[in-house]
């Protein structure tokens, strides 16, 4: 039973999270859920990069991972918890696996999944209606059902000449992916699109055909994205910027807290937020730290003094614990669990 890519991150995320967190929380991370606590995890653990990284992700699949690092001592569950701490010899595993399989570089799950697959959709079809033009196929199915989809690349190519769009899309590519420098994400990529004389091939024909772990695929192809977007975010790619003009890489709050965010600024309480948006005050107050997390320049000193922050931040880093309730309870319940979220908040680092 061997230990795959896959099993490195759930390993991986479980070491960041030092036992303070059940599976649960992983799925929910590796799923993308738009929860406060789900974003609040990503931050305050430094694994923001996994957000979203398996959206139709089961439960099954990860509790298969779960057993199966448990069967092999890298994990070991914590005495009276449904959580995991990471062995010594699963924190040797995790070295291994990820000098085999390093995490690709331009991946940030947070940042920039949700918006890759908006970009991969339009530009995978937008590929192959150019390709069945210029072979004159009239013909054949959309590789995509997403009407959105559909609607936008018609709307695209509406005032576009298709021949001189093909050939500047593919110089673009080809300098795209040679600026990667990385033939075999080069390769993964190509391989996965349709054209009208090929259909793309899935992640699990590519790992069969390059010898690989199919998970391995999944991330390689999508850090291709991620670079994409980086690459149009920085000028360099004129055709990419116009498939994601229209698309907010803001590290994204959820609408919710985005509504309490702008009666935060118009100067309400928590309690008259609350009374506002018909919604109890800890979810106004979930909201806070969602904005702390996500906002460099939010200030929380209405809420919680900077003294404060440094003692509840100081007893955090000298106990390596970002545990709520054992902080609460080792600083003798003086502060509440709103405050000591509120000051671990600006301990996260953004890019983890």
């Amino acid at each position: 039973m061997s230990v795959y890519f896959f099993d490195a991150v759930v390993l991986d995320i479980l070491s960041s999270m030092r036992g303070e967190r059940s599976p649960s929380a992983v799925f929910h991370l590796l799923k993308g859920k738009r929860s406060s606590q789900t974003i609040q995890d990503a931050g305050l653990f430094a694994v923001s990069k996994y957000f979203g990284f398996s959206p139709s992700l089961s439960r099954d699949q990860l509790n298969s991972s779960v057993q199966k690092l448990k069967q092999k001592s890298f994990i070991a569950e914590k005495t009276g918890t449904d959580a995991y701490a990471v062995t010594e010899s699963g924190q040797q595993e995790l070295a291994r696996c990820f000098s085999m399989h390093p995490w690709p570089k331009h991946f940030h799950g947070a940042y920039y999944q949700a918006a890759a697959k908006i970009m991969w959709g339009r530009m995978s079809l937008l590929l192959q209606v150019l390709s069945n033009r210029r072979y004159r196929e009239r013909a054949y199915l959309p590789i995509t059902k997403d009407y959105q989809i559909q609607n936008w690349v018609r709307h695209y190519l509406r005032s576009r000449n298709t021949e001189e769009m093909a050939a500047r899309f593919h110089k673009e590519l080809k300098e795209r992916l040679s600026a990667l420098n990385d033939d075999e994400q080069a390769s993964v990529f190509v391989h996965s699109l349709t054209s009208a004389r090929k259909a793309g091939f899935t992640f699990k024909q590519l790992a069969e055909k390059m010898h690989r772990d199919e998970w391995y695929i999944y991330a390689l192809f999508w850090d291709v994205l991620h670079y994409f977007i980086q690459s149009a975010q920085n000028g360099e790619s004129p055709i990419l910027q116009t498939l994601i003009h229209d698309m907010s890489f803001q590290d994204a709050l959820t609408q919710s807290t985005r509504k309490t965010l702008l009666l935060i600024k118009d100067g309400k309480s928590i309690d008259r937020i609350a009374e506002i948006r018909n919604l109890k005050t800890a979810t106004i107050e979930d909201h806070i730290v969602e904005i702390a997390i996500r906002e460099p320049a939010f200030s929380i000193e209405r809420y919680v003094s900077k003294e404060e922050q440094k003692i509840i931040a100081d007893y955090a880093k000298t106990n390596q614990t970002n545990k709520i309730r054992h902080i609460k309870e080792g600083l003798g319940d003086k502060y509440s669990y709103f405050k000591i979220r509120l000051a671990l908040s600006k301990t996260v680092s953004r890019h983890g």
